[in-house]
């Protein structure tokens, strides 16, 4: 299955939206975004200027869906970690496929239960991620718990933006403070994040991102890590 197409929903709701969906049926009854979801099946897009015009057999003329399809810009692909050990020194490896002519925008982490450091200095949570398996072409190995001699916990569902708007960001940007802007149960202590090369690629690549207690055993973990990956396409920008 390919990556999944994301819209903005605002992109639905400016005045200058036109639709004729007659002869869709129970579908009139959904929201207009939910329409071209179930509508248009994998693929999913949309341009406020865009008008989807029934053929009278039930069916979207083809013309408009390859307009429709012109415009799309970003998409997304996501996968999960297996069980991260506890045990120090252990990778936990994933891989994703990026696109063609696409630049990574976001790379956002969630974990689905807690994960807290050791509390001892160097009990850190590393991580990278690479052109090849274990490598740091992207990203180079940092600390995105960084223990300096008190346990650093990333809470359960809280999502870190690894890559936000195709940039890394400077130390302890997780943690939510009045100055910073992080998410609630972030870890307090990191490392910056730094992108050592091009995110963009002109053909299909694999990346690999890496997750390593170390120094001492994680005091908790034995739980997963999701990574949502959300590309821009390059290729089809709207004129």
């Amino acid at each position: 299955m390919g990556p999944k197409y994301f819209v903005p929903t605002h992109w639905f709701l400016r005045s200058t939206v036109s639709t004729n969906l007659s002869g869709l049926g129970s579908l009139q009854r959904l929201p207009f975004p939910f329409i071209l979801l179930l509508y248009f099946g994998e693929k999913i897009m949309a341009s406020p200027v865009i008008k989807i015009r029934d053929t009278g057999r039930n069916s979207a003329r083809t013309g408009d869906v390859r307009e429709l399809a012109d415009n799309v810009v970003t998409s997304w692909t996501s996968t999960t970690t297996g069980t991260i050990a506890v045990t120090a020194a252990a990778n936990t490896d994933v891989s994703f496929t990026q696109p063609a002519d696409t630049i990574i925008r976001s790379l956002i982490a969630i974990p689905a239960g807690n994960i807290v450091t050791a509390g001892a200095s160097g009990d850190d949570v590393d991580f990278s991620l690479g052109t090849s398996s274990g490598g740091a072409q992207l990203i180079a190995t940092e600390a995105i718990l960084d223990d300096g001699g008190s346990a650093v916990t990333w809470t359960a569902n809280a999502p870190l933006y690894l890559i936000q708007d195709s940039h890394g960001h400077a130390a302890n940007q997780f943690v939510s403070t009045a100055t910073t802007a992080g998410v609630v149960g972030g870890p307090a202590t990191s490392e910056a994040i730094v992108i050592a090369a091009t995110l963009y690629t002109a053909s299909s690549r694999t990346l690999y991102a890496r997750l390593t207690p170390l120094a001492n055993d994680l005091a908790t973990a034995a739980t997963t890590v999701t990574y949502l990956v959300e590309f821009l396409h390059l290729g089809v920008l709207p004129d």
